[in-house]
């Protein structure tokens, strides 16, 4: 990857999952397909399963990247976390902060990052990644060097609105990335607030899913339990 390539833009999904919250997010636009839709009525998927799916992509991304490291789930700081995080969805398919969120409506993010990653690995890393991508039926929508920023990127989307993506921060030295999926409906939602309610007599609106951290993320491992040689 060099800087004459196809130059990266704005508006991950993923990104600053482990650094901020969900207001943060939404007001950096990085959830955007929250906000994509212009139908209220979104699809029943539980927020379990939902996550599966974005860890699996992640996954599948990051063992492309050949990185010889294991991000276990979790949040350290800032470089070195592994965790889910959500956004509100809106009925109007475009945020305003006079719209309330749709109840029981979420978009749930999956991010992950890793530092003390030199630009000799990272960039051929990223290579690995849009070609294990490309193969695999995602559409390469970004893959070169941001046009302000000194970081480096590869994001894809997938029909049904879903988005991966990964990229390389030179300054901080830092390889981030994640997935994202469109908007659904907790179908555990109102029954589990109401019960929340009665045992706890706690009244309020939905804050979104609550889930456990994710599974790890492993580098890409040979039948025999070595690495496998990427390139």
């Amino acid at each position: 990857m060099n800087e004459s390539e196809v130059p990266a833009g704005k508006g991950r999904n993923w990104r600053g999952v482990g650094c901020s919250s969900v207001l943060m997010l939404a007001a950096a636009g990085i959830g955007w397909l929250a906000y994509a839709s212009v139908d209220s009525t979104y699809p029943d998927v539980t927020p379990e399963k939902r996550a599966r799916q974005l860890s699996g992509y992640s996954r599948d991304a990051y063992a492309a990247l050949g990185i010889d490291r294991t991000v276990e789930g979790g949040y350290v700081d800032v470089n070195d976390y592994n965790r889910y995080d959500s956004n509100y969805c809106y009925p109007d398919g475009l945020f305003s902060i006079a719209d309330p969120p749709v109840e029981g409506a979420y978009q749930l993010i999956h991010g992950w990052s890793i530092g003390k990653v030199d630009r000799a690995e990272a960039l051929p890393a990223l290579r690995r990644a849009r070609d294990r991508l490309k193969a695999e039926g995602w559409r390469i929508t970004r893959f070169g060097k941001d046009e302000q920023l000194e970081e480096w990127s590869v994001e894809a989307e997938r029909d049904g609105g879903f988005s991966t993506g990964v990229t390389w921060e030179a300054e901080y030295h830092r390889l981030s990335g994640g997935s994202s999926g469109p908007c659904a409906m907790d179908p555990g939602w109102p029954e589990e607030k109401r019960k929340e309610e009665k045992e706890q007599g706690y009244s309020g609106s939905y804050d979104g899913p609550t889930l456990n951290f994710p599974p790890a993320l492993t580098p890409a491992r040979t039948p025999g339990g070595r690495q496998a040689a990427i390139s």
